[in-house]
């Protein structure tokens, strides 16, 4: 059976979760030396509990979990947590800037044609004198 657990970085900040297969995992072995009162060293191993891994998951609502003496705390300070939920400048969405821009090509669409059909008029208007003339 799978357990979900918790990797903490070296300052307790919360890094991510971690699946093990046993609560063996848990723990890591590690080679201690002694001296006697003889003066002599000597050297055993112990299980102790991993640094790194915490069992208890961070609760909800921490922006930036850390655990700090047996509890998760708030990582973050609260000018930090002000600066990142300080709302956002409202900028136009990509739908807004297209018509936006479909709006300004429209517009020059129909300036273009009406130049057009100026055109068309005085063109027509020169035919006709020209006709009127002789000359066509």
């Amino acid at each position: 059976m799978l357990i979900q657990v918790h990797r903490i970085d070296e300052n307790g900040f919360y890094v991510e979760p971690v699946l093990i297969e046993s609560e063996e995992e848990l723990y890591e072995t590690v080679t201690m030396f002694e001296e006697t009162p003889e003066g002599e060293r000597v050297q055993y191993t112990t299980q102790q509990k991993r640094a790194d891994i915490m069992e208890i998951a961070p609760p909800e609502g921490l922006f930036r979990p850390r655990w700090v003496e047996g509890e998760w705390t708030e990582g973050l300070s609260q000018q930090e947590i002000d600066e990142l939920t300080k709302p956002k400048p409202l900028t136009p969405s990509d739908m807004e800037l297209l018509q936006q821009e479909n709006a300004s090509l429209i517009m020059k669409v129909a300036a273009l044609e009406m130049q057009n059909e100026q055109q068309a008029q005085d063109q027509a208007a020169l035919i006709m004198e020209l006709t009127e003339k002789g000359v066509l």
